[in-house]
């Protein structure tokens, strides 16, 4: 996508440039999926030659279409803004799965404003689903999203949540749980109406600030497990979240706190 074509997208609507943005990135992540050398950084974590190149598309098309906004992407991106606005980055979200060559990583751009997500797009290139959301709508592949509750909901309820959880809780009080390996992933399935909630574990602003905004848009919430609000103002600096996050609506939040407490 050439510089002209991202202003153009910027003058469409919010939403039309993240999902231009994450989709073009999405082809250069596609080009070293399956055939990809893994490296571990400093925190154990995997990254990948994808990672870096896909934070450094996405962080030069949101400096051109918005040169007023402040960057910060998990592979080391960061620029200072102006009046409070940031793009928060995460390249590839999942590269645990991305490395194994599952199709459930994504790519997330969120915008945050005065410490709240107001934009965001979460993009799963090979699995060929879009979330996006701005101006108080969220959106999967080209369909609005109701509020949460609102539509009717197709197969069995499940809880989605971190390969790790089983080491944190006690998850035999749940019905039926999946792990597919990307936080945004689980998050925008919650916004979707497709799990019931989610608990998400060893997460930064990264994984959170593009489904965040889906999430606000649908009725949804991100709660510690003690009831504390998410602040993703106080978390762009990239530190680690100190606890779990609930993902859901406020009364499915409720009940899985229920739940793990119990």
């Amino acid at each position: 996508m050439t510089w002209r074509n991202v202003r153009g997208a910027m003058k469409t609507g919010r939403r039309a440039l993240l999902e231009s943005i994450a989709v073009r990135a999405g082809e250069i992540a596609l080009g070293y999926f399956r055939h990809v050398a893994p490296e571990r950084k400093n925190d154990r974590t995997l990254v990948t030659q994808a990672d870096r190149e896909v934070e450094t598309y996405v962080a030069s098309a949101l400096a051109s279409a918005d040169p007023g906004a402040g960057i910060v992407g998990e592979e080391g991106t960061g620029r200072a803004g102006q009046g409070g606005r940031c793009y928060v980055i995460d390249p590839i979200d999942g590269t645990s799965a991305f490395v194994d060559g599952l199709p459930t990583w994504c790519i997330c751009i969120g915008q945050v404003e005065d410490g709240e997500a107001v934009a965001g797009v979460v993009h799963l290139p090979a699995a060929a689903e879009t979330y996006s959301a701005a101006a108080g709508e969220a959106w999967w592949n080209g369909s609005r999203l109701p509020l949460l509750g609102d539509a009717p909901r197709l197969g069995d309820p499940f809880v989605a949540m971190d390969s790790k959880a089983h080491r944190r809780h006690r998850l035999d009080a749940l019905a039926k749980v999946r792990s597919l390996g990307s936080a945004a992933y689980h998050a925008a399935l919650v916004a979707r109406g497709a799990a019931r909630a989610a608990l998400l574990g060893d997460v930064r602003v990264w994984d959170l600030a593009a489904p965040g905004a889906l999430l606000a848009a649908v009725g949804g919430t991100l709660e510690f497990l003690d009831g504390d609000p998410v602040r993703l103002g106080d978390l762009l600096d990239g530190r680690p979240l100190a606890g779990d996050v609930l993902v859901g609506s406020p009364a499915s939040v409720a009940e899985l706190r229920a739940l793990l407490r119990g």
